[in-house]
């Protein structure tokens, strides 16, 4: 948004009250050059920012996010000078990706979304405009930063806590549906008390299963790998009693009548350095552009009139 210096005088209004006090009707808090940001601005990125991560702006994190905002503005008054653009293709091709990820169908799905959110698709597109600004500004003004396999690996190390995979288990299983009748769950039961008996006396589950599913009297199998955080409470509380090798005794879920046999017990690790390399990379380069953008809106700030008035967030609620 840029106005005249005497449109930026204009947007600072003040109202009579019937007891004579001015209140602030509207203000500027964030100005680079002609660029502003007014309170009704910051209170759409902050009500933006609850949309997409379902956290609010804490009052006391205002100077800090409004800062934010102007480095923001910094950048895109630099990127003017540059005449650097983001062609129509290019931003129409980023609205695509992100409907492609989050599974919306067309504009219309995406519009239907974004008022639930308190936004537009155009808001949406001037965002994206932005940001994509914003990062072609730092490509020219900081150029490739290379990063080696051994940084990422000492990375790695140093976050490994972050990557780490709870304990899973893999099992088998086999689940004998209930019937409506009186009396069949006590028939199922037998039959799966039978099953554990003879898996017990030496017989191999995994045939005992085909067994019953080739009759069509239970259904199960080979259930794979599974993390323990994701099972139903009382497949893990029967679970967590076996060892491997061990089928447990009958018992009774929504499903109907299970046995689980724990074929190995994985203990918590962390994912392998090949599964979480390329998010490894992309946090070193956020990281460095970071750095790298602290020194860079520092000289701009030494060039533009730059002006950040966080206490009219507060005065303005």
């Amino acid at each position: 948004m840029r106005l005249s210096a005497i449109a930026l005088s204009v947007l600072i209004a003040a109202a009579a009250t019937a007891g004579g006090e001015r209140r602030l009707v509207e203000g500027i808090v964030v100005r680079v050059n002609d660029r502003i940001l007014t309170t009704a601005d910051i209170r759409q990125r902050a009500n933006e920012r609850l949309a997409q991560t379902g956290k609010a702006v804490p009052t006391e994190q205002y100077p800090e996010f409004i800062q934010d905002t102007a480095d923001e503005l910094c950048m895109l008054e630099r990127a003017e000078e540059l005449k650097l653009e983001v062609s129509s293709e290019e931003l129409n091709g980023a609205i695509q990706e992100l409907r492609e990820q989050n599974h919306v169908a067309d504009d219309a799905a995406l519009e239907a979304a974004l008022h639930g959110m308190g936004m537009t698709l155009d808001g949406l597109r001037a965002r994206i405009h932005d940001n994509m600004l914003v990062n072609r500004l730092l490509r020219k003004e900081v150029g490739d930063l290379p990063i080696t396999e051994e940084e990422l690996r000492q990375r790695y190390e140093r976050e490994k806590k972050e990557f780490m995979i709870g304990e899973r288990v893999h099992l088998e299983h086999i689940v004998f549906s209930i019937g409506p009748e009186r009396g069949d769950e006590e028939l199922e039961l037998a039959a799966a008390r039978r099953m554990v008996a003879a898996t017990r006396s030496g017989g191999e589950f995994k045939t005992l299963v085909q067994k019953e599913v080739a009759t069509g009297h239970g259904t199960g199998g080979d259930l794979g790998t599974v993390q323990t955080t994701d099972m139903r409470p009382e497949v893990r509380d029967v679970v967590a009693k076996l060892k491997p090798g061990e089928a447990s005794d009958p018992f009774i879920s929504p499903a109907g009548v299970h046995v689980v046999r724990l074929v190995e017990r994985i203990p918590p690790m962390a994912k392998p350095f090949s599964e979480v390399e390329e998010e490894l990379r992309q946090r070193e380069l956020s990281d460095r552009y970071r750095s790298h953008l602290a020194s860079v809106v520092t000289e701009l700030k030494k060039r533009y009139v730059v002006e950040v008035h966080p206490e009219l967030m507060t005065a303005s609620k």
